[in-house]
């Protein structure tokens, strides 16, 4: 069985400084700095090309172990040989001074490693937004073909805004093994909120629930990016022009000055095994470095490199290269916050802790047949709803069709209710089913912040969130929870044993317990985009990084591809839109090179 063939930094660099040794540094047409979610999508691309030579630096290893492909297992974010990493946020001072886990994946792949597995695009009307701010090329028209061009979808044969042929396969859940999802389902429609068959359809009105799209492949295994975009078969095929350096941390980019130009040249690096820190290599890109290495990771590779904020590089006594406020600012996440309720054990995932039996059953079901609960999403389903049609009796009534146009960017949903069956709080439930109604708010209009912690590039950097710095962030989210509690209300008039756990005390309460409710148990969830935004200005009414062709201002043979890019963050969880972003990246690249 073929491997992916992980080469080490002294095996793709050449030693630095070199102490006059003769000899060209190692050079490559291209750089990719991170082989997560977009790194991945673009190598792929761009090593399509058999004159084009690629190198791809991961700070994690490869790992493609049988449990990082089994759905239940992978998606543990707390089990033993994950390839998750999480640190603690700064305090939030407008959420009690609370603190939460950063978490990203560090492995060929990245988040799409551990993440929920979860396929939304979002509303058009989040594309047409970009474009409504002066993003040429980025509305809903522009990127539904990237869309469609990696997308391999199983359940909707006849969607003509679904791929088919791509290499990145998705599916839907219809036979839920627990049997409170379908009375989710029927306490929204009581709502007024009706089931639809693809919530990722460009003319899904502005409310509606249904199944999700995972990313699943034909024997119900975690389709992650760096599977589908760069299997063990395409890496070894393309070893000699495809260099994939894992375990292995860029420490800075090499900036030069070219006729008053500031210029890409190159990539500084080491291995993460600490006892290697000392041997330090060095590696020059042709043409452009790319950095793919996420919503935290981009602005913290800028800042160590001298592009930032002028006060903050200075204050870490870092030579400013170019002043560039919006680095690292514009931190944008979905703030959720979990109702919880106890089910029976058996409507719940966590009857796999409760009863190691059942635990050894269902693995050797999913070994032998590739089913069972091992294969079933953590999600299977959601709704997304938009709070300003949400009335007193916490329902949603019968709206015109321009009021449910989520082409229009004011029409767009901005709450989602995930359908979870298990436990998403902080608090450790020992001994009971968990079913969780997670509320999110999916347009905050809130911003947080990536700082340098240190000028050491192995320390994280300090990630404020700063959740609720806008406080018209609570007027959605009320409603949201006030609906999922009359949602909740229902499924128990409908006689399923449903009780709270961790909810507010009435939905009748006041606005002021609402909101405490919310301070004290409001999650990440984990969606970090922004904090490289695209725009036209590095100053100005919104300052931005990068242009619509995804270079940085004012540095040649520099871009960012991945989530740290959106103008805006999208109402949809951020793995599909950021694959979007790298095939539409790859495409820009070779069209400058005459590639089709």
């Amino acid at each position: 069985m073929p491997t992916v063939p992980e080469l080490s930094a002294s095996q793709v660099g050449s030693p630095f400084p070199n102490d006059g040794k003769e000899g060209e540094p190692c050079t490559y047409d291209y750089i990719i700095v991170g082989g997560g979610t977009a790194g991945c999508v673009l190598a792929s691309r761009l090593s399509e090309n058999p004159a084009v030579s690629v190198l791809v630096i991961e700070q994690g290893p490869v790992t493609d172990t049988w449990a990082s492909r089994v759905p239940v297992i992978s998606g543990n974010p707390y089990r033993t040989g994950t390839v998750a990493k999480t640190w603690w946020s700064l305090p939030m001072q407008h959420a009690d001074n609370r603190y939460l886990e950063i978490m990203r994946g560090e492995a060929l792949g990245g988040t799409s490693r551990i993440n929920s597995l979860l396929y939304t695009r979002g509303s058009p009307g989040d594309y047409n937004r970009w474009e409504e701010l002066g993003m040429t090329g980025w509305g809903y028209a522009d990127v539904e073909r990237f869309f469609i061009m990696s997308e391999k979808a199983r359940d909707h044969p006849g969607a003509k805004f679904r791929g088919h042929d791509g290499v990145w396969h998705n599916r839907q859940f219809p036979g839920a093994p627990y049997t409170i999802i379908p009375r989710v389902h029927d306490a929204f429609l009581l709502s007024g909120i009706a089931h639809y068959p693809d919530l990722n359809a460009p003319d899904m009105p502005a409310c509606g629930t249904g199944l999700l799209d995972v990313i699943q492949d034909d024997d119900f295994r975690r389709h992650s990016v760096n599977r589908a975009f760069l299997p063990a078969t395409v890496a070894q095929a393309r070893k000699d022009r495809l260099k994939i350096c894992t375990n292995t941390l860029v420490t800075r980019i090499q900036l030069t000055q070219e006729s008053g130009r500031v210029r890409a040249a190159g990539v500084h690096f080491e291995s993460t095994n600490t006892r290697k820190a000392g041997q330090r290599y060095y590696a020059c890109a042709r043409k452009e470095i790319i950095l793919c290495a996420g919503a935290v990771g981009s602005p913290h590779l800028l800042m160590l490199s001298g592009l930032g904020p002028k006060e903050h590089l200075s204050s870490k006594g870092i030579p400013v290269i170019r002043d560039m406020p919006a680095v690292g600012s514009f931190l944008q996440d979905h703030v959720g916050v979990p109702l919880t309720y106890e089910v029976p054990m058996t409507d719940s995932l966590h009857q796999l802790e409760a009863s190691p039996l059942k635990a050894v059953q269902e693995a050797i079901k999913y070994l032998v047949t590739s089913r069972g609960l091992l294969s079933f999403p953590f999600q299977a389903s959601s709704t997304f709803v938009a709070s300003r049609l949400i009335d007193e009796s916490y329902a949603v009534p019968k709206a015109t069709p321009d009021d449910l146009d989520t082409s229009v960017p004011e029409n767009r949903p901005d709450i989602e209710i995930m359908h979870l069956t298990n436990n998403a709080t902080d608090y450790d439930i020992q001994g009971k089913g968990i079913f969780t109604l997670l509320v999110a708010h999916i347009r905050p209009q809130s911003y947080g912040s990536v700082r340098l912690a240190t000028i050491n590039p192995r320390a994280h950097p300090d990630v404020d969130l700063g959740f609720f710095t806008n406080p018209d962030d609570y007027i959605a989210l009320r409603k949201g929870i006030r609906l999922a509690m009359r949602v909740a209300e229902d499924i128990r008039a409908a006689e399923y044993p449903l009780h709270d756990l961790i909810v507010p005390e009435d939905s009748g309460a006041g606005d002021e317990r609402i909101d405490a409710f919310v301070r004290a148990n409001l999650r990440t969830c984990f969606h970090y985009t922004s904090t490289c935004r695209m725009g036209h200005e590095v100053h100005g009414d919104r300052p931005s990084v990068v242009d619509t062709e995804l270079r940085v201002h004012g540095v040649s043979g520099l871009r960012v591809c991945d989530a740290s890019v959106f103008p805006e963050i999208v109402g949809a969880h951020t793995m599909a839109p950021t694959v979007m972003v790298a095939e539409k990246c790859a495409s820009i690249i070779k069209g400058a090179l005459g590639d089709k």
